[in-house]
């Protein structure tokens, strides 16, 4: 039985370590970061035969990109997952609820304790366990001994693959009077917020169960305007508070795979008289039989005699380590215990093989002493794979879309810049202090368990980066005879353009995601950056990913655009335009100092549900002590026909404070107004309209089919940007999904009298380049497609329909050079929201 570890994703400016274990029957992902769904596209594997999802910690660096990945799994026909993590990770995936589900897919969430009472001793019962692999979990906090409170969560009980530590539960003071959850929910004024404890966990697990309860043959696409799931009463309503528990704490597994049986010796089985049949087939199976030899003696035969011995099973080890402060306790961990077997050195026999150790290492982690001389004390055969951010480069994660960008950076340098990124790390590896066998963290890495064999690089990965060696080779990235004549004669043709005199010129767009529903190797879901020069930026939606491709936009100064990003606007609760909003939130808490106002984020009551569920477990900013505070402005509090109306709890404080502080955001950015527009979707949607002192306006469509609301409130904008989801023969489909076709984007463009229209949100049908829209007439608007980094300023908006056709011609040349792609979902199924 083969089986081996493979790195997926490092640690790089849009991506976290993330590492697959592969059997021919199954796969296990160890941590699923943003961008995991893109980089499995990217690589071009699959995640078929998926079993377990394992993460080391509930939060936007380890999980963010759970959401996209359940969904994007369902949809390729997977039904039932196990998701393993610590405390929290209840919570975690409830608060996905409003845009995470699947009803043909079942979800067994195991979550496992980061802290134990006093008189509790670790002991060697496995989390997760089946044919191929057991799974143990060592909880690695910032104390020695962390203190849960008798609320604490429990590891639950699942028949199929956990199992529960001792009795499995802990011991509690719930009455044993609790009325039953279905009782409570019941009642007319249920509110989960009175929850606590066991009642509190089971009802979290109630919703993840109405999340995904496997009662679907396959993916349900729906045409109607209602939920993929039956909504429990208290579903809209705030999660309880969370239990008192360690949420610094990490969880580190060991992964044991199985034992294999030694080889049967035929000889010797045949000296001892047992010949070919079913006595031997018996002791092939572990009986002992008896026998006649060829000298006539009876003897009893077992296992032992005729079978040599066993091979240990191979483990893998993924540690992580977020500070200095948790060394102590992951050090304590394997001095004694269940882990204790796989640390230090010494002649005593050990029932496994140790092969491969995953350091996910936060700041300073990796350059502590202490940290050094733990890893020094595994076997010297073992190999150490690090993730350092400091002691790692940042080569392109996503080679394909960068290979394009470098192509287009030819046609124009400054709408298309080349992505950011590093060969080099920042601080070099000190080997002389480390074992012999460590190495950086690199995608694509794999490492075979059984066979046993040192890491190598996947040549295939290797073979299909173009990136990396056009640039450094400084070629014209193989730009095809037609491309080099199509890119000349589209330069030629803006330099003898009349450049037109546009008010609000040098407002930049930069498009950072322009697909939708799914990622796609050249086009990330949605995010479009508003850059007001002078004043700050605007962010219209942010999907999964949308902080790594302002990463690769900017590199360094992404630090200067997130202290600048005065508003957020999210348009509706569907996940591609808002999964990647708590990563970029969390990162602004890091900024130092911290930024002196705060951002004002617009959006619909769902949303601010869900971050502040959210911000239980880590602050995004809605805590009285954020250092970097969100101030809600309500969407239907700010409608261009300024008629606000409220839902439930009317009259809270987002609905009070909505108008002031659109107030106080327009005389940040210099605007004279900003509203929004209710759009037509499947979900509660809006759309945006800026209009600035100067006399520039920018609307944005959010998701919608063609609608009048629009073309009201927008009227006369200067930069119309609309979703195009659908080609112009696909109408109907258009309809029945509730979004618009690239024709009647431009109809509505042209309806409001917009001069310029970006048209975005392309359907993953089309991952490359739109089909063509009709040749642009005397009086028309300019009409512009959107591809990912794009910066373009309304000025220069002109140029991309100059540009259009060396687009085309470039991606022609990709295809060519790429070869056909195998198709990883069947896009035309793909539940586009």
């Amino acid at each position: 039985m083969s089986w081996n570890a493979s790195v997926l994703s490092a640690v790089s400016s849009d991506t976290e370590p993330t590492v697959v274990i592969a059997f021919d029957s199954a796969k296990y992902i160890f941590n699923v970061g943003e961008n995991t769904t893109r980089a499995f596209l990217q690589s071009r594997r699959n995640w078929k035969k998926t079993r377990g999802v394992f993460l080391t910690s509930v939060g936007t660096q380890r999980a963010s990109g759970l959401p996209g990945l359940l969904m994007t799994f369902a949809d390729s026909g997977l039904t039932s997952l196990n998701i393993a993590g610590p405390a929290g990770l209840l919570h975690f995936m409830a608060v996905m609820r409003k845009y995470t589900f699947r009803e043909n897919m079942s979800v067994n969430p195991i979550e496992i304790p980061t802290s134990r009472l006093p008189d509790e001793l670790p002991d060697d019962i496995p989390i997760y366990k089946d044919d191929n692999i057991s799974v143990f979990a060592l909880p690695v906090s910032t104390e020695t001994h962390s203190m849960e409170s008798s609320e604490s969560v429990m590891m639950p009980h699942s028949e199929a693959s956990a199992v529960n530590r001792r009795s499995g539960k802990r011991k509690r003071s719930s009455s044993p009077t609790a009325p039953p959850l279905q009782e409570v929910i019941s009642h007319p004024d249920f509110d989960p917020a009175t929850l606590v404890g066991d009642m509190a966990q089971e009802w979290l697990r109630h919703i993840v169960r109405a999340m995904f309860p496997g009662s679907a043959a396959k993916p349900v696409i729906s045409s109607a305007k209602v939920e993929h799931v039956s909504q429990p009463s208290g579903f809209n309503r705030p999660l309880p508070s969370l239990p008192a528990c360690n949420l610094r704490a990490t969880l580190a597994y060991a992964v044991v795979g199985p034992r294999v049986r030694g080889k049967f010796d035929v000889k010797r089985a045949e000296a001892l008289g047992l010949s070919a049949g079913p006595l031997r087939a018996r002791v092939a199976r572990g009986e002992t039989v008896t026998v006649v030899g060829k000298d006539g003696v009876e003897r009893s035969v077992g296992p032992s005699d005729v079978v040599g011995a066993s091979e240990n099973p191979g483990v893998v080890l993924i540690l992580d380590t977020p500070s200095t402060a948790h060394i102590p306790s992951l050090v304590k961990g394997f001095e004694s215990g269940a882990f204790s077997k796989y640390w230090g050195k010494g002649p005593e026999k050990k029932d496994h093989s140790l092969r491969v150790v995953f350091h996910l290492c936060g700041n300073d982690v990796f350059e502590h002493e202490r940290y050094k001389a733990f890893m020094k004390r595994f076997d010297d055969d073992v190999h150490h794979i690090v993730a350092s951010r400091d002691h790692v480069s940042d080569p392109i994660t996503f080679t394909s879309a960068a290979f394009n960008q470098l192509r287009l950076n030819h046609l124009d340098s400054d709408i298309f810049p080349v992505p950011k990124y590093s060969l080099e790390a920042k601080k070099t590896m000190d080997t002389a202090n480390l074992p012999s066998n460590t190495d950086c963290m690199r995608a694509h890495t794999v490492i075979d368990i059984r066979p046993p064999r040192p890491p190598l690089r996947d040549p295939e990965a290797e073979a299909n980066d173009l990136f990396h060696p056009a640039v450094l080779s400084g070629e014209l990235s193989s730009l095809s005879d037609a491309a080099r004549t199509q890119f000349s004669e589209a330069r030629a043709r803006v330099d003898e353009a009349a450049v037109p005199d546009v008010i609000g010129k040098d407002v930049t767009v930069v498009t950072l995601g322009t697909g939708s529903a799914i990622p796609s190797k050249y086009r990330n879901v949605s995010g479009t950056l508003l850059c007001i020069p002078g004043a700050g930026y605007i962010l219209l939606d942010a999907g999964e990913g949308t902080w790594g491709q302002l990463s690769r936009n900017y590199g360094a100064a992404v630090w200067d655009v997130l202290r600048a990003l005065k508003c957020i606007f999210i348009s509706h609760i569907h996940g591609d335009h808002h999964i990647g909003l708590a990563k970029i939130l969390a990162m602004r808490q890091q900024l130092d100092p911290p930024p002196e106002g705060p951002l004002y984020l617009i959006s619909n009551r769902m949303i601010f549900l869900y971050l502040r569920d959210y911000n239980a477990l880590e602050e995004l900013g809605f805590s009285e002590d954020a250092r970097a505070r969100v101030v809600p402005i309500l969407s239907d509090e700010i409608h261009w026909r300024n008629k606000g109306r409220g839902g439930w709890n009317y009259g809270d404080q987002d609905q009070k404070g909505s108008r002031l502080a659109a107030g106080a955001l327009c005389k940040t950015l210099g605007l004279q107004k900003i509203n929004t527009v209710d759009v037509e979707h499947r979900a509660r949607c809006h759309g945006l309209i800026v209009k600035h002192l100067d006399g520039w306006s920018v609307v944005f469509s959010g998701d919608t089919v063609p609608t009048q609301k629009l073309v009201q409130a927008g009227a006369g904008a200067t930069l119309l940007i609309h979703e195009a989801t659908m080609a112009n023969d696909q109408v109907e489909m258009a309809r029945a999904k509730m979004h618009s076709t690239f024709g009647q984007a431009i109809d509505i463009g042209k309806s409001m009298n917009a001069q310029n229209i970006l048209l975005t949100h392309f359907s993953a049908r089309y991952p490359k380049m739109p089909p063509s829209v009709s040749e642009r007439q005397a009086g028309d608007p300019v009409v512009a497609f959107a591809f990912d980094h794009a910066n373009i300023k309304i000025g220069d908006m002109w140029k991309m329909g100059a540009y259009a056709r060396a687009i085309e011609q470039s991606f022609i040349d990709i295809a060519d050079i790429e070869g056909e792609e195998p198709e990883v979902i069947d896009a035309a199924h793909v539940d586009i929201s």
